[in-house]
């Protein structure tokens, strides 16, 4: 008997099949910084990258290696890093990502993740001050 095929929102769906901001951020002017958590026996890494310029994020984006429900979830924090201040960074919530992408609760372990490596970028951008 083979296993049911889980069942992903379209929203999930829609930001698996494009993944913008996906890939190593590219050169550029501004300072590079990076935030990453990994849980390896999870199935799960997530790495954001931005570059800071006068204390504002320039260039920002992602790699990550996992189920759809995280890829989607780290693209759609990484939507929120162009024009984000060190000072005022936007808040990224695993439970708030998996509402709106209708994950299920066994997934919010691997979401965790993208919260953790969003508060390691945004822990580098604050070195920098």
């Amino acid at each position: 008997m083979s296993q049911p095929v889980p069942a992903y929102s379209p929203r999930v769906m829609a930001l698996f099949r494009d993944l913008a901001g996906g890939g190593p951020l590219p050169a550029g002017e501004g300072q590079p910084i990076a935030g990453e958590a990994m849980a390896l026996e999870r199935g799960a890494w997530v790495r954001f990258e931005a570059r800071i310029v006068n204390g504002r994020v320039v260039a920002g984006g992602f790699r990550a290696w996992g189920c759809p429900h995280l890829l989607a979830a780290t693209a759609l924090a990484a939507e929120r890093l162009r024009g984000s201040a060190i000072t005022s960074p936007p808040v990224c919530d695993a439970r708030a990502l998996a509402g709106e992408l209708d994950a299920p609760a066994e997934k919010l372990g691997r979401l965790l993740l993208v919260e953790d490596a969003w508060s390691e970028l945004w822990a580098a951008a604050r070195a920098l001050q």
